[in-house]
């Protein structure tokens, strides 16, 4: 199977690595199911991030960073130092890490969540929020998109996810709602254009903070 065939397989515990010209920033996508595929096999972490496969992999072609993507795994990938997923980052030896993960705008007020795993670092988390913000709202299309990177502000701080509270870089948790991930309610799919869309100015603000 090719790489997109992957993303949209139901099978168990396919791992993507790709390896572009950057290796200081490393695109992470934990807990990918294709749209429609709403759980993971995996008793840790039961919900899937459905469709960040296909978000985490245009935003790394966009930097030319390596990637790695875990699909329907049977483990809860970031949150195991030993996993495949967690050892092949460390191998990077990136200086930021930007994980992609889905919620549901349910528990989240928010269409983009953003974390650096503690309040002590909420500041990193704060200025890339801003900065998506400037860019953002000059796009018509994305204008009534919220996004908040305050710690004390959003509900997914990822405090517990060891690959975002990892000391050896700066890890960014971005959590993405349905509209900005999956096609319309109920279908199945890649990503609407404005998932896309989104990820050019988050691509556009990673380069503007960290070259």
């Amino acid at each position: 199977m090719d790489v997109n065939q992957i993303l949209e397989s139901t099978d168990p515990s396919h791992l993507i690595v790709e390896t572009r010209k950057r290796a200081d920033i490393v695109v992470g996508v934990p807990h990918h199911a294709p749209a429609g595929t709403p759980y993971l096999p995996c008793a840790e972490h039961s919900d899937s991030d459905e469709n960040t496969g296909f978000v985490g992999r245009y935003l790394a072609d966009r930097l030319d960073c390596c990637s790695i993507i875990a699909c329907n795994t049977t483990i809860d990938a970031n949150k195991h130092l030993h996993s495949d997923y967690t050892i092949r980052i460390a191998k990077w030896r990136p200086r930021v890490l930007v994980e992609i993960h889905g919620h549901g705008k349910v528990r989240s007020k928010f269409d983009v969540e953003i974390s650096c795993g503690s309040a002590a670092f909420t500041a990193y988390s704060e200025a890339l929020a801003t900065t998506i913000d400037r860019r953002r709202i000059m796009d018509a299309d994305l204008a009534d998109v919220s996004v908040c990177g305050c710690f004390a502000d959003i509900y997914f701080k990822a405090t517990k996810t060891l690959t975002i509270t990892d000391p050896r870089w700066l890890a960014y948790h971005i959590e993405l709602s349905p509209r900005l991930r999956k096609p319309e309610a109920g279908q199945t799919g890649r990503p609407t254009a404005l998932a896309y869309r989104f990820c050019d100015h988050l691509a556009a603000t990673l380069v503007e903070k960290h070259g």
